[in-house]
């Protein structure tokens, strides 16, 4: 162990600034990564998303999900930063913080970013009925009010966490809520014809489905209720919130270690993603500069997580979707489930293609992959090394979008599986063979080394490739 604890502070104090995201559509075990990064680097910096995001972690505090809170929370050395481009849910941070200070020796330091903006109360409502409006052309959103308030944000109508400081926040809380309500009643497919129960004469009226529809006053938020929260939050969290920009600047003038967690992964940028089954942010380096305030030459490198299978929850174009009893199985033994929405993840193999385009968007120059126990069993492993589009063959996606990716076939390489349990190797030259083979592959393919190795979810489950 020793030599493990030697290899990981090498690795991850070898470079003062680093960003970790997801390479693949999310999920792919950051969150374990951070926690085994922190503890040896000096300030976390969650860089984008907000509670749709879950990081879960296993330690020897026992096992955490985290939908906010940086995951360098259990050293009570490291600074957790909530940068400018994360979204805050108050009450579920408060719910973070609690559980962390209630079983951890030591409270974790954190400070968020009075810049980063807010979900209020009507953003997650909004965000149901935005979904329950679109039917069976809904994006499958974890309904936790995200893109709601990156969309107000937008148009700069928002609140920022900052705001909860302000005076005069009780008056304009409730000015906007009740704006917002009557904004709710339309989406829902109500008429705001009147607060009144108006009846009229058969053919008086007409509408879409040729029916007549009253004004009935929905309750959708309780605004004195609610305010209550936001307030409590507000005492709560007010000595945390602060310029992050600041703090960041000055821990990287120090010569501080400076890691970026980011939230979702590269496939599901809002701009280079498959739009518009993406998230609302940026997962990639970009994110890491607008939360941080660093400059783009400041970064030193790009670690892309990336899982020795496909995963992706909700909808969206997966060219190597398993709707078999192989994908039951990497379901089943991967524990394949979301931390946010606990829905069951639709799993695949291994496709270079579009993790090689996660790479090149997100700026990744190197990759940690997880969960390759996972495959310690099977007799063969398949990987996708191209796509066929319409009889014509593909090393690299000419069009990821989602009308680019409807005729899509994986064109796949059968490998042999090493059918050996890898749990417990610590040692990169301790993998057999049809492991190594079957890395090197995903290496040549992607186009960027693999660093670390992930064979298990707990924090020492894990093999550096600078201790061969």
């Amino acid at each position: 162990m020793a030599g493990l604890k030697e290899a990981a502070s090498s690795y991850w104090r070898e470079k003062q600034v680093s960003h970790l995201t997801g390479a693949q559509w999310g999920d792919e075990g950051k969150g374990k990564g951070v926690d085994e990064a922190a503890q040896f680097v000096d300030v976390v910096v969650r860089t984008n998303g907000g509670a749709n995001a879950g990081h879960t972690i296993e330690n020897e505090y026992g096992e955490f999900k985290n939908h906010l809170m940086p995951c360098g929370f259990a050293n009570p050395d490291v600074l957790n930063v909530i940068g400018a481009h994360v979204v805050v849910d108050p009450i579920q941070l408060i719910t973070e913080l609690d559980d962390a200070q209630e079983r951890l020796p030591s409270s974790p330091q954190l400070v968020i970013s009075s810049q980063a903006p807010l979900v209020m109360p009507w953003h997650i409502t909004r965000d149901e009925l935005r979904e329950k409006s679109k039917g069976d052309a809904s994006i499958g959103t974890t309904k936790r009010g995200v893109g709601e308030s990156y969309s107000d944000l937008a148009l700069r109508d928002g609140f920022l966490v900052g705001d909860l400081l302000d005076s005069e926040f009780a008056e304009k809380f409730m000015r906007v809520a009740d704006a917002q309500d009557k904004y709710m009643r339309l989406i829902d497919g109500e008429h705001l014809v009147s607060e009144v129960d108006l009846t009229w004469k058969e053919g008086s009226i007409s509408t879409l489905q040729g029916e007549i529809y009253t004004a009935k006053k929905k309750n959708y938020l309780n605004p004195e209720e609610e305010l209550q929260k936001y307030l409590a939050a507000a005492d709560r969290l007010g000595p945390l919130i602060g310029n992050t920009h600041v703090r960041v600047r000055e821990a990287f003038d120090d010569g501080k270690i400076i890691l970026g967690e980011a939230g979702q992964a590269a496939l599901l940028d809002l701009t280079n993603g498959t739009y518009p089954y993406v998230t609302s942010s940026h997962p990639g380096v970009s994110g890491f500069l607008i939360s941080t305030g660093l400059g783009a030459h400041e970064v030193d490198r790009v670690i892309g997580t990336a899982k020795a299978y496909m995963t992706r929850v909700g909808e969206g174009p997966m060219p190597t979707e398993l709707q078999d009893e192989m994908g039951d199985y990497l379901r089943e033994k991967g524990r394949e489930y979301g931390a946010t929405t606990k829905r069951p993840r639709r799993t695949g193999w291994f496709d270079a293609v579009a993790t090689k385009y996660g790479v090149q968007t997100a700026g990744i120059t190197e990759l940690m992959v997880t969960k390759s126990d996972i495959l310690d069993d099977l007799p063969y492993i398949k990987i996708c090394v191209g796509y066929e589009v319409n009889g014509q063959q593909f090393s690299s996606m000419p069009d990821f979008s989602v009308s680019g990716m409807e005729n899509v076939k994986p064109i796949y390489k059968t490998m042999k599986g090493w059918q050996k349990d890898t749990s417990g190797i610590r040692n990169f030259s301790d993998f057999p063979p049809e492991a190594k083979e079957y890395f090197g592959q995903i290496e040549e393919l992607v186009d960027v080394p693999i660093s670390v190795l992930s064979v298990g979810p707990q924090r020492d489950a894990i093999v550096y490739r600078n201790d061969q």
